[in-house]
């Protein structure tokens, strides 16, 4: 298959002895600048493209797959932040992850519309592509979430946070999306509980980073359309993986699929580097098995 090399970012302590018992991104303190007590440090790492070649990654064996399924919504109306376009991209989206992961129920909670121009947009409301390798949920903040929309004695047997990202308007030009294969990974020492301190209304209360490890098998598709969907785990219920390194994982009967996905947006030195560079737009969403 062929392969990139970039600078992927991962997290380190501050010093050399220094430990991972309290990583914290703060953005409460002194807004708009946002604080770390851990590193994020460039990696050079080789990244393998999956347009070409045999190797069909999918959700419960890599914790990561692609999909071939255009939207019928008006991609300009989700840009603009149309709420009628997004609820019915929500639905479509619910569809396709019932179809994919044979849950009962699916809810959307969080809808990210991120845009790498060489030049600033201007727009305020959109947000640069990420390039820290993490993980968008821990098990504690997972199950956090899972809580705030189930009432009283609702119980499910497992349940699933995914991430559909998505391009929008054109295929993407550079800063793409790495996807880690689940089972590259070493759980135990890889991933490190990050705290969150951002204002109350703004995602969840703790995420992984994740530190480096040589042994990480890292893939993307270039210049994915508009056509296509990446969908990636951020938590599941039902992984023995998770389970066997977390107290806070859910209960109810385990198996080895994968359990997470490691991800981060990358700069291809080889690619275009004016103009638009890349629009995107992420749904994460729980998906409850009845």
């Amino acid at each position: 298959m062929p392969t990139v090399s970039s600078l992927l970012y991962y997290a380190a302590p501050l010093t050399p002895a220094g430990g991972d018992d309290d990583w914290c991104i703060d953005a409460v303190t002194r807004p708009p600048e946002v604080l770390f007590n851990f590193r994020k440090v460039g990696m050079e790492t080789t990244i393998e493209d999956l347009r070409e070649g045999g190797f069909r990654p999918s959700l419960d064996e890599t914790g990561f797959e692609k999909v071939d399924v255009p939207t019928a919504v008006d991609q300009r109306a989700l840009l603009d932040g149309d709420e009628g376009a997004l609820d019915g991209y929500r639905r479509e989206t619910g569809e396709l992850l019932k179809s994919l992961t044979g849950a009962d129920r699916v809810e959307f909670f969080d809808a990210t519309v991120r845009r790498q121009d060489a030049a600033e947009s201007g727009d305020p409301a959109a947000q640069s592509p990420h390039q820290r390798v993490h993980i968008d949920q821990s098990p504690k903040s997972a199950r956090a979430r899972a809580a705030r929309h189930t009432g009283p004695g609702r119980e499910f047997r497992r349940f699933q946070i995914i991430n559909v990202w998505r391009p929008l308007l054109e295929p993407v030009r550079n800063f793409p999306l790495a996807v880690c294969d689940f089972r590259s990974l070493d759980l135990a020492a890889d991933l490190v509980p990050t705290r969150l301190d951002f204002p109350e209304w703004l995602k969840d209360r703790e995420n992984y980073s994740v530190r480096h490890n040589p042994g990480h098998r890292w893939y993307y598709w270039d210049s994915l359309s508009p056509a296509e969907a990446l969908v990636f785990k951020c938590y599941d219920s039902a992984s023995r993986g998770l389970a066997s390194v977390s107290e806070d994982a859910a209960g109810g009967e385990l198996s080895d699929v994968a359990g997470l996905c490691p991800h981060t947006a990358f700069f291809d030195e080889n690619g275009p580097s004016t103009g638009h560079l890349r629009t995107s737009l992420e749904l994460r969403a729980l998906a409850f098995h009845e």
